[in-house]
Parts: C-alpha cells; sequence; structure tokens
C-alpha cells in the first residue's frame, strides 16, 4: 500500500512538472515570437577596467573627491560593467541598463540601494505617426554635456571635472523632436539634477532644453540647459547651461570647445546668486584611422563658493584649478579600446593631498582596457 502510494505522488509530481515546464517552454516561446516582430532588439555588454598610477600617493588611496570615474589611486579597478537591452518598434522604445562598479558607487552614493545599480529604465512611445515626435518616461542618459558614462565613447581617457561635476543621468519626462537631419529638439521635466529617488521635502519643479544642431558630418553645435531646485539646507534655484561644438578639420583631425556655467541662488541669502563655470578645448588626431588615434585636452574650472563638492580642508580656499591631459589609444580588434593617459591638474590652491600633507598639483598616469560587445536583431520587412 505504502509503495503504491508513493508511485503515485511519483507520478503526480512528474505530471506536474511536465506542466510547468509545458508552461515555462510556452512562455519562452511566446516571448521569442514577440521580439521576432520587433523593429529593433539590441543587447550591449560594455566592461571597462584600469589601473592608476598618482605621483603624490594619497593617504586616501583615493583621486579627489570631484573626481567620480576611476577613482582609485595607485591601484587597479573596474570602473564599470554594464549590460544593457535596448527595444523598439515603430511606435514603442524601451532601454533597461545595469551597472556596477567605481563608476556608480561613487556617482550613485546618494541614491536608495535599490537604484545604484540603474544606467538608465526608459519606455518611450512614438505620438505623431507621420512625424519624429517621442515622448520618453524613466531614467535616461543625462541631456546635459558632451561627455558618456560610457568612457569607450568619449575622445579622452578619463573624464574631465566638467563632466563630473555635471549629471550623467537624469529622471523624468522627456519630449523630443527631430524634424530633419540637422536639428534634435528636447524638453525636459525632471526630479532633480541628476536623482532617481527624491526625498519629499526636496520635490520640485526641474526643467531641462537641448536643442542641437549638425549641418553636415563636420560640425556640431549643442546647447543644453537646467532650471530647477536643488538642496542646501533648503531647496534654492539652479540654473545651468552646457553649450560645445565639434568640428572635423579634417579626416583626420578634430577640435571640440566646451562652455560651462552655473548659477545658484545663496543658501543664505536668497538676493545673493554664487556661480560657477567651466571652460574646455579637446584636440584629436586619428593617427591611423580605426586603430591608432591621439588627443589633447586643457580645462578650467572655477567654483569659488565650493557649491560642488566640500575641499579637503575647510579653509578659505576656493576651488579653481586647471587641468590638462594627452591620451593614446589602440583599438587592436572591433570590440576593444585600449587607452594610456597622463593627466595633470593644477591650483593656486593646496587641494590635492601628497601623503597626508596638502599640496598645489598632481600628476596621474592611466590605463584603460574596455571591450563592447553589441548583439542586434532587426526585422527586414518593418520599415520606419
Amino acid at each position: 500500500m505504502k509503495i503504491r502510494l508513493q508511485k503515485k505522488i511519483y507520478t503526480i509530481l512528474v505530471m506536474e512538472m511536465k506542466r510547468i515546464a509545458t508552461i515555462i517552454v510556452c512562455l519562452l516561446s511566446s516571448i521569442v515570437n514577440c521580439y521576432s516582430q520587433a523593429d529593433s532588439l539590441s543587447l550591449q555588454v560594455f566592461i571597462e577596467g584600469y589601473a592608476s598610477s598618482v605621483r603624490n600617493h594619497p593617504y586616501t588611496k583615493t583621486r579627489p573627491a570631484f573626481y567620480y570615474n576611476y577613482t582609485k589611486a595607485n591601484s587597479a579597478g573596474i570602473n564599470m560593467a554594464l549590460a544593457r537591452v535596448h527595444y523598439s518598434s515603430k511606435r514603442f522604445r524601451s532601454n533597461l541598463g545595469l551597472m556596477a562598479g567605481d563608476y556608480p558607487n561613487a556617482n550613485l552614493a546618494n541614491e536608495a540601494k535599490w537604484a545604484r545599480n540603474i544606467y538608465e529604465a526608459n519606455i518611450g512611445v512614438k505620438l505623431a505617426k507621420d512625424h519624429p515626435v517621442w515622448l520618453d518616461a524613466g531614467v535616461m542618459p543625462s541631456h546635459i554635456g558632451l561627455e558618456s558614462a560610457i568612457g569607450k565613447d568619449n575622445q579622452t581617457a578619463t573624464r574631465s571635472i566638467v563632466a563630473d561635476n555635471s549629471p550623467y543621468y537624469e529622471t523624468g519626462l522627456r519630449l523630443s523632436y527631430k524634424p530633419n537631419d540637422d536639428w534634435y529638439l528636447a524638453l525636459l521635466m525632471l526630479t532633480g539634477w541628476q536623482r532617481i529617488t527624491v526625498p519629499a521635502n526636496q520635490l520640485g519643479t526641474n526643467w531641462g532644453l537641448q536643442v542641437t544642431y549638425t549641418p553636415n558630418n563636420q560640425f556640431t553645435f549643442n546647447s543644453s540647459s537646467f532650471i530647477g531646485k536643488v538642496f542646501y539646507g533648503r531647496n534654492v534655484t539652479r540654473m545651468y547651461s552646457n553649450t560645445y561644438s565639434t568640428i572635423a578639420i579634417s579626416k583626420r583631425t578634430g577640435f571640440t570647445l566646451c562652455w560651462d556655467i552655473g548659477l545658484q541662488e545663496n543658501s543664505f541669502d536668497a538676493n545673493r546668486t554664487d556661480i560657477w563655470y567651466g571652460l574646455m578645448a579637446i584636440f584629436r588626431y586619428q593617427l591611423k584611422p580605426g586603430k591608432w588615434s591621439a588627443a589633447l585636452r586643457y580645462e578650467r574650472f572655477v567654483d569659488k563658493q565650493k557649491l560642488l563638492f566640500a575641499l579637503p580642508v575647510d579653509m578659505y580656499h576656493q576651488f579653481n584649478v586647471n587641468h590638462a591631459s594627452i591620451n593614446l589609444d589602440w583599438q587592436p580588434v572591433k570590440n576593444v579600446l585600449l587607452r594610456a593617459e597622463a593627466n595633470y591638474v593644477q591650483s593656486p590652491y593646496s587641494l590635492f593631498y601628497k601623503g597626508n600633507q596638502l599640496i598645489s598639483n598632481q600628476f596621474s598616469a592611466f590605463l584603460i582596457a574596455s571591450y563592447n560587445l553589441q548583439l542586434s536583431k532587426k526585422q527586414r520587412n518593418l520599415t520606419e
């Protein structure tokens, strides 16, 4: 009797497992079939590692606090490991990207724990059948700035101070319109200045605007702006403008100019306005197109009121720096990029640790290696 009961239970379990397996197979088949009808489905895996050498040997074993990428000093690390999925059809699109590494650890440290590994998570709907008007919602790459959080997309190996102290991501709604190949326009309503999670007492109305003009492959002009509230003991108004232009002088030579300025209501005196600004120029030359390239960068950044971060010690110093770098890039194969950079930062003030003492300059060198894999599937019988 006991043996029969065991056989009966075993038979029921096997049948249930077969039924569950059948359901799973059907669901997977449905998903695959759904994707097969999609206009576009792509997957990106990006990994970027680095090794740094900082001549000052700061006792903190980190680079200065105004850097949010390649943060370790005299050490090696993974700056970003990213997995990203993009799906789009004629009237719908979505993106999901999750990341880990030194960049999210530093730049998203003030977010809730569940949000610290989000690179992007958004959906978009095309509002007009015959016109490229899109409404996107969610966490998106920032509309501000020349540089991306994804290292391979940037002209220089490391980030500028301007880029690291302006948004890499944003959360909210974006209404965009591309009337032709020359113009791109976007209006944004945001939760704040580079925030996914916002405390209730810091909520406010924040707006962004972007205008990009690209008349040909040799020239691009972009203007991006932000106006909204940030929290400095109380909600104060911040306005920010980023303008840059890229010019291809020849097939091998390019030049980029970038200017940023921020204005913010003083947290103690509402009638006073604090200002910070950054200027940057990049000269890029392709030694062997598709294989070898080099870039020179000069940057000046001034934040007299220390609005963006606290200095190492509470002194009268202002944040006022000159930043220069030179990098050499080698792409041995399509998916791999190897970069070497020499980097120098100087200030009239003692802002950089040498051991446990503060001095006015810092020299660093970097070796950076990245691997980028992209897989995509497109449906041939669908056209825009």
